[in-house]
């Protein structure tokens, strides 16, 4: 099994540590030892986009797993981040950096352990005030690379400094000097490499480095660049959807340069590639107009381009509220009223509480409320207020059990049977409407043929028969199209198999990450799996699972 590493490289992982991402196994190696160790948390960070892609978090994993195992420590949390920079999002906006902080105040751990330090960030007016501020409160600072980190005199204090300063500007240096020498490239009107757009191919034009090495110039791939205009125009010209051509892709066997099919989102990064109307372009340059390199003109792009920005407006307003919210519950968004099927809001609510000494106390608590029942604008016979907590204790423990089957069972080759069966059946009532029309249209056509033949007096039909049957014949031959239609409508919306992998596959991918997400994240997840929750009296709670991965639910 391959993974990456801290620098990007691919390693290959050997069978005896890739057992350490079990979770039961770990939990096995974990009950062996005395409950009176020490208690140990575990945190693993990715930051650059590069990282979340090759994700090295399981080599993270692995390493602080066997650890602590190695020491003797008992792991009671882990926490998992992924996209945050360390040098540009602060401690304080960092919600894993704030969920171990609160954990640390409360006792619930003895020993921070990371990867390697700088997973804590790299802010360096910062960082050395975060790994202090854990060992001030009690809690031993280690990294499987750096062992422990002690801060116990203003010595140690000014060395920690130093050297999270050093780090910092030896990494600033190397960026900066990476960034002179790709924007000179850039400037020169040269291919700096890495990644090669869609639509050009990267070649041997005979051009060397400083060391004499060669390196490679970009080219318009005719092909590619064929089908990228295509794109364009029907974005432009059609309104058509990243999705829909994503698939229109997909279907003619065109792949991504990874291997891998196309989604939306590389649709969308393609169409905000300026660099089709004749230029090379990177994130630290930009090259003079290269006409050799255009593959679209300045308006296309332009129009191109306004589609895309009015489809992420619509997207983004009818996104689903769970997205946005920053409330401590897990529903916002999905959750809906059992009694009047209205939306219910998620809110902190102060309840108070008179005691026996006339004192009063308050307990403030996230609540859903159906706002329509609240509000009196329509007839609901539920309850205004539910517990937050207690309903997504309800969808927790589902979603708990749907993860855990999920992990613990392979893939349902039956699942890509049904889909076939499907489609054999509808393309079999699919041919069989294709015969009706034609027949219909045969019949039409047989009529009006003899419309001349009647008018001559060579007809055996009189006019009025003639005139009724040409009629019904038109009517068969719409109601033949109409359902024809009808047919291609409801293939629109059926999962292929690949789809049903993927789906499959993100699916697997959520249940993998759930324990160790945040609360945002989490909430995410859930509007992506779930349609709905409703919830009635009594607590009664209903989860509508989306079509998409109902398949993989059926035992439920």
């Amino acid at each position: 099994m391959t993974f990456w590493d801290q620098h990007g490289q691919e390693v290959e992982i050997s069978q005896a540590d890739q057992k350490w991402l079990d979770d039961a196994y770990f939990t096995a190696q974990q009950m062996r030892l005395p409950v009176d160790l020490p208690r140990a948390a575990l945190s693993y960070r990715v930051s650059t986009k590069g990282q979340v892609d090759h994700d090295d978090i399981p080599m993270q994993k692995i390493a602080c797993r066997k650890f602590a195992q190695e020491h003797g420590w008992r792991v009671v949390l882990e926490k998992a981040e992924k996209g945050v920079s360390g040098s540009k999002v602060s401690a304080s906006k960092r919600d894993v950096i704030q969920e171990l902080r609160s954990e640390a105040s409360k006792g619930n751990f003895d020993i921070l352990l990371v990867y390697m330090f700088d997973r804590l960030g790299r802010i360096e007016s910062e960082t050395p005030f975060v790994l202090e501020w854990f060992v001030q409160h009690g809690i031993q600072m280690w990294s499987t690379h750096e062992g422990q980190q002690r801060i116990e005199s203003h010595g140690d204090k000014l060395m920690n400094y130093i050297r999270f300063w050093q780090a910092a500007g030896e990494s600033e240096k190397t960026s900066m000097r990476t960034r002179d020498r790709i924007r000179q490239i850039v400037s020169s009107g040269h291919f700096a490499g890495g990644f090669v757009p869609y639509g050009y191919r990267a070649i041997n034009k005979g051009r060397v480095n400083k060391r004499d090495q060669p390196v490679k110039d970009l080219e318009i791939n005719p092909d590619e660049a064929e089908w990228v205009r295509e794109v364009f125009m029907k974005v432009a010209e059609e309104g058509a959807s990243g999705y829909a051509m994503a698939q229109m892709l997909n279907q003619r066997g065109l792949r991504t340069r990874q291997g891998a099919e196309f989604q939306s989102s590389n649709i969308k990064r393609l169409i905000q590639h300026e660099g089709y109307t004749g230029y090379i372009i990177t994130k630290a340059a930009r090259s003079e107009f290269m006409p050799q390199l255009k593959i679209i003109d300045e308006a296309l792009f332009a129009e191109a381009n306004e589609m895309i920005s009015k489809r992420s407006k619509k997207a983004l307003k009818d996104k689903n509220a769970a997205q946005k919210s920053n409330n401590p519950t897990l529903l916002a968004g999905i959750v809906v009223c059992a009694h009047c099927g209205a939306k219910m809001s998620a809110f902190l609510h102060t309840d108070r509480y008179k005691l026996a000494d006339g004192s009063i106390r308050e307990k403030v608590q996230a609540k859903y409320n159906c706002y329509q029942r609240g509000q009196h604008l329509r007839e609901c016979d539920g309850q205004a207020l539910y517990l937050a907590e207690r309903v997504d204790r309800i969808v927790l423990a589902y979603a708990d059990e749907l993860f855990r089957k999920i992990k613990s069972e392979p893939y349902d080759k039956s699942i890509e049977q049904r889909i076939r069966q499907q489609d054999a059946e509808h393309n079999r009532q699919k041919q069989a409407a294709e015969k009706k029309i034609k027949a219909a249209q045969y019949k039409q056509q047989r009529y009006e043929d003899e419309v001349l033949k009647c008018l001559d007096g060579r007809s055996a039909f009189s006019q009025e028969m003639l005139a009724r049957l040409i009629a019904q014949a038109e009517a068969e031959v719409r109601q033949a199209k109409d359902e024809y239609a009808t047919l291609l409508q409801n293939n629109d919306h059926r999962a292929t198999v690949q789809q049903i992998r993927n789906y499959y596959d993100e699916f697997l991918g959520w249940a993998n990450e759930f324990d160790l997400a945040a609360v945002p994240r989490k909430r995410a997840i859930l509007a992506e799996l779930f349609e709905k929750v409703e919830v009635g009296r009594g607590y009664k709670v209903t989860i509508h699972a989306k079509g998409s991965y109902k398949q993989f639910l059926k035992n439920e």
